[in-house]
């Protein structure tokens, strides 16, 4: 009998010991499937990310190769001799300028380039920089034929640079890839632009925020490693394929690296081994509750899966809430600077056939004022209450966001002007300043606020240039005086020069470049500037309107940028096509000058300086004064500049014939006012005697 019961009693012990050991293979099994899960979500993510940035890495040196070999020098090198082109290589110094453009190539990315090169097409060095310093041309290379940097150009197509396997570099000894550019002279390929990128950019670019569970490298279709981060790992036999794959112990991620059609980044790590996961508190825990959890295994099993499904809309419900509270403003419940970039961004991509998306910046003037005299209670009880009263103020389907300490947004999509933006703005400031915030205590506190408003249209940049551009109104409007509005697009001379005192030495840089694509030595461009602001100051105009039309003398031809190099410095009549080519650089030119806010108050000048007065010009066909004023100015300047300069299509005209040809055309290729301002100014003492 006792026996018996000893059977019993053993058999419900191996019973329940076969029961328990199932329960635990599958806990280990379900931990196994979620650490596998966890860790390839690990694995592609950070695969995908570093493989988007080294290859913003290679596109970006692609592209300085690209725009290095379109530099004049590189290829007034191979000037014919006897051509305009040789004499003014023999002016200017190709070398120099050579060394000089490969020396300050480096000096913009020094911790990336290790080695920038100019070399002959048969082989021989024309020029070279290592480490910042150029070297001297007599410990100039004849034959670097061998070079791996020499061979990728050879295969290299005309106006493409393709990046290098990795090598190690003949000049400086460290690991580099490289980027190779053809330059051609004439239709044929002369010589090669070299670039070095140091495979220590890609170890930095694969170490930064790396998870230190996983290991990193950069591998050639071949699985050769361009470079590392990380714990090693094993290379995969079978050569790289994107994608999630297990080889031997490990997980890999592959990604492929679009700038380098061979090139791949590998993300990889070592699961958990399921030894280590049986080994874990839980599972020591659960011998001592083995009895319980047998005799209500059903009902645990039953209790499990209800737990489950309840956790399961617990975590969806809390990840719903978190993604809101991280778009929310804790102080004032506002949106924040994340929602309303996002938002900006879609609106943005929603009205590209409409007149764009409105943008308000607003900040509290003198805060710290009132932080200092009410304590940062107070404060916060002015931000709440300002944060309320942009609320009510505007429309329904108006965001309205704070995106700093007391920096506030309104991004107000559907309204057809900056002028409507600007009325919706000042409707909000004057709700602020005209009653004060009443504190907790009863205090009166008086609150204004300056705005900056802006309109933004698709095409004129990201969700960063709508902010920017809102946030230099903003700071023009605290300039003049705060509690006040003041818009975009009546940024002057004035404001430019406070926020970017250099606007003019930009303009300077980019007409000189466009002057010498034309053989110009930059007199052109430094001509029609001076002679515009000469008109300009004549006419009455203001200072800041005067430096405004100075700047657009300055880059009226910098839409040329589009332009060959074969149209313009072609020596006889252009072709009807090549005419229409030429014909679109004032547009071009203005396209380009909008991005950029310190230069963008010369557009008109840059688009417009083509139309005639009689409405026969282009790109808009405007008449009289539908033109903007600094065209005109611009128009007469630039001619004039034209017709006495030495060009390789007419000889130049003297001082009398061309004040004939400026009176003949006035009034129906130019504004006769400006015409009699430009002639007095051309009669003055100092333009006379020059």
């Amino acid at each position: 009998m006792r026996r018996a019961g000893l059977l019993r009693v053993s058999f419900a012990l191996a019973a329940l010991g076969v029961v328990l050991a199932m329960l635990g293979a599958a806990i280990v099994a379900s931990r196994a499937s979620t650490e596998q899960a966890q860790l390839d979500r690990s694995l592609a993510t950070a695969a995908g990310e570093k493989a988007a940035l080294v290859d913003t890495e290679l596109q970006r040196v692609q592209a300085l190769a690209l725009v290095t070999s379109r530099i004049p020098p590189f290829s007034e090198w191979y000037a014919d001799e006897g051509t305009q082109a040789a004499a003014i290589a023999a002016v200017a110094g190709p070398g120099r300028e050579i060394n000089e453009a490969l020396t300050y190539l480096w000096q913009l990315y020094p911790d990336r380039l290790v080695e920038v090169g100019y070399v002959d097409v048969d082989g021989m060095e024309n020029a070279r920089v290592v480490n910042g310093h150029p070297v001297p041309a007599g410990a100039l290379l004849r034959d670097v034929r061998g070079w791996p940097s020499y061979q990728q150009g050879v295969n290299t197509p005309e106006g493409t640079a393709r990046i290098s396997a990795p090598f190690t570099s003949p000049t400086a000894h460290v690991p580099v890839v490289a980027a190779t550019v053809p330059v051609a002279v004439d239709g044929r390929v002369r010589a090669y632009v070299e670039l070095e990128l140091a495979t220590a950019t890609l170890d930095r670019v694969l170490s930064a925020d790396r998870d230190p569970r996983l290991g990193l490298q950069v591998i050639t279709g071949t699985g050769a490693a361009v470079a590392g981060a990380g714990p090693g790992f094993a290379a995969l036999t079978n050569g790289p394929a994107a994608g999630l794959i297990s080889a031997g112990r490990s997980r890999y991620a592959v990604r492929p690296v679009p700038q380098a059609g061979d090139w791949f980044v590998v993300a990889a790590a070592r699961p958990q081994s399921a030894l280590g996961l049986a080994v874990q508190p839980a599972q020591a825990a659960l011998l001592g509750v083995a009895v319980v959890m047998f005799a209500l295994a059903l009902v645990g099993f039953g209790h499990a899966r209800r737990a489950a499904a309840r956790e399961l809309a617990a975590e969806q419900q809390a990840r719903t809430e978190a993604e809101q509270r991280s778009r929310i403003d804790a102080l004032t419940g506002l949106f924040n600077r994340r929602h309303t970039m996002e938002t900006i961004e879609h609106e943005l991509a929603r009205s590209c056939a409409g007149p764009g998306v409105g943008v308000l910046m607003f900040d509290v003037d003198r805060f710290k004022r009132v932080n200092d005299r009410y304590g940062h209670a107070g404060g916060d009880a002015v931000l709440i209450e300002v944060a309320e009263r942009l609320r009510t103020g505007v429309r329904e389907w108006d965001i309205v966001a704070r995106i700093g300490g007391e920096e506030f947004c309104v991004v107000t999509p559907g309204l057809d002007s900056e002028a409507a933006v600007a009325a919706l703005g000042e409707r909000l400031r004057l709700s602020l300043a005209e009653r004060p915030v009443i504190l907790p205590g009863g205090t009166a506190v008086p609150v204004t606020i300056s705005v900056g408003a802006a309109m933004v249209a698709h095409g004129d940049g990201s969700a960063e240039h709508a902010l920017d551009f809102a946030d230099r109104a903003l700071y023009a409007a605290k300039r003049h005086g705060r509690n006040r509005l003041h818009r975009f697009s009546q940024l002057d001379t004035a404001d430019l020069r406070a926020e970017q005192p250099e606007c003019l030495h930009i303009a300077e840089a980019l007409a000189i470049s466009s002057d010498l694509r034309e053989r110009n030595l930059a007199a052109h461009s430094r001509q029609v500037a001076e002679l515009s602001a000469a008109i300009a100051r004549r006419l009455g105009l203001s200072d800041e309107d005067v430096l405004r039309v100075q700047l657009g003398g300055w880059l009226h031809d910098v839409g040329k940028i589009a332009v060959p190099d074969a149209i313009l410095t072609e020596p006889g009549p252009l072709t009807d096509a090549e005419w229409q080519t030429v014909w679109t650089h004032p547009a071009v030119g203005a396209d380009l000058l909008r991005h950029f806010p310190e230069l963008a108050p010369a557009c008109p000048a840059v688009r417009h300086h083509h139309e005639r007065f009689d409405g026969t010009g282009y790109p808009d066909r405007l008449a009289g004064e539908q033109i903007p004023l600094d065209a005109r100015i611009v128009a007469a300047a630039d001619a004039y500049s034209a017709m006495t300069a030495d060009r390789p299509y007419h000889t130049p005209r003297s001082l009398p014939e061309a004040i004939d040809e400026l009176r003949r055309c006035a009034g129906t290729q130019f504004d006769p006012a400006v015409v009699a301002v430009l002639l007095d100014e051309l009669h003055s003492p100092i333009v006379a005697a020059n």
